[in-house]
């Protein structure tokens, strides 16, 4: 811990000792310099040593943040997610954060580096959602290298990510245009897959991965519990619903009962007629030979019917919201509501449909109102 000065520069120097390498039990030595004065010097030395005896000195990694991402993302991440989920951020990785944060060592990035990213983001007009996905992979990559002591504290916690805001779901099929687009797709005999979406609020892949041994006729319940998925490594396949509360039971009325055994009948007699031909999977939804439906084929027919229709364009999805937006309406338990679209909780219910209770709570108000003023009320 000898203070020198550099003969060629003229500036002030030292080395210390600043513990142990873990690894191989050698002294790990700090060098700094660069000091314009023999006192500026002292003054570093002295509060490095004060750290080192506190034990509250802490030499940040030097390793890139790229190389650390990947090793992250691909060695605990991955593993922990669907993997249609860790293709889908692995293409925000790849083309959003590794190239912003290009050559950036980790402990270089700080709080204010990463508000920088998301204001970026907002020019380049992507959506605050959007950006918020990308908060919560800087986030985890950051609570790791903490966690692994490559930094001394998460950047991430102190940045500002844009808020999202729950916007209203907009553009729904009235009742009439829903209607006429049931009795396009039945003329067809195609009629299933809409169907479950709107009388059951089931998602894209569960109706595509439903089996015949999941229902059960004699009760009208359907077992929700799987899906079916597509990514560039595995190809398709069927996964379980992605939480408990996902895995559920739903209840239908007759007329989705009946639908659903003609078409179990009409599904018969092409197996019937292909034999051997017909790859017999139990699915409920799938190609004449019995294949399982490629999801994004089922997106183009739906576009291509809504054309036919000539009705508002909307998506798969949106199928869903017209289910729960109707059941709000009529004044349905939200709790059942929650339930039969596998919401973990009642609260995410209430706050994607928000727009639907706050008229209910509206309409109740006005009940109140009047059978509170009613003349023959004492």
């Amino acid at each position: 811990m000898i203070i020198k000065k550099d003969n060629k520069t003229g500036k002030w120097y030292f080395r210390i000792d600043v513990g142990t390498d873990p690894k191989t039990g050698k002294r790990k030595q700090k060098y700094r310099g660069g000091f314009p004065t023999r006192k500026a010097a002292q003054d570093e030395l002295t509060s490095i040593q004060a750290q080192v005896l506190d034990g509250s000195y802490f030499e940040p990694s030097i390793e890139m943040f790229e190389v650390f991402l990947n090793r992250w993302f691909d060695g605990i991440y991955r593993r922990n997610v669907e993997p249609t989920t860790a293709e889908s951020r692995r293409h925000i990785v790849d083309k959003q954060i590794i190239p912003y944060f290009d050559q950036k060592k980790i402990s270089d990035i700080d709080t204010f580096m990463i508000d920088e990213f998301y204001e970026a983001k907002l020019e380049e007009c992507l959506s605050a959602g959007y950006i918020k996905i990308m908060h919560s992979i800087l986030n985890q990559t950051f609570k790791k290298a903490l966690n692994w002591k490559l930094i001394k504290h998460n950047p991430v916690l102190e940045a500002s990510p844009p808020p999202v805001k729950n916007s209203k779901i907009k553009g729904l099929w009235t009742k009439g245009e829903t209607k006429q687009f049931l009795e396009l797709v039945t003329e067809k005999s195609i009629e299933i897959p809409y169907i479950l979406g709107i009388f059951t609020g089931m998602r894209r892949g569960e109706t595509l991965g439903l089996k015949w041994s999941d229902i059960n006729f004699e009760t009208g319940h359907i077992h929700v519990q799987r899906s079916l998925a597509r990514t560039k490594n595995q190809g398709l396949y069927f996964k379980n619903v992605k939480t408990e509360s996902s895995d559920r039971i739903v209840v239908v009325s007759d007329y989705v009962l009946s639908l659903l055994k003609n078409h179990q009948q009409r599904q018969e007699t092409m197996k019937n007629k292909l034999g051997e031909s017909f790859i017999d999977n139990d699915l409920v939804n799938c190609t004449l030979d019995g294949k399982p439906i490629e999801p994004r084929n089922l997106l183009r027919q739906f576009q291509s019917l809504i054309k036919e229709a000539n009705l508002p364009k909307i998506t798969f999805h949106d199928l869903r919201h017209l289910n729960a937006t109707t059941l709000m309406a009529l004044g349905e338990n939200p709790k059942v509501v929650a339930d039969r679209l596998g919401h973990s909780r009642v609260q995410v219910t209430l706050d994607i449909y928000s727009h639907v209770s706050t008229e209910l709570q509206r309409q109740t108000a006005n009940k109140f109102e009047q059978d509170f003023f009613r003349d023959n009320v004492q």
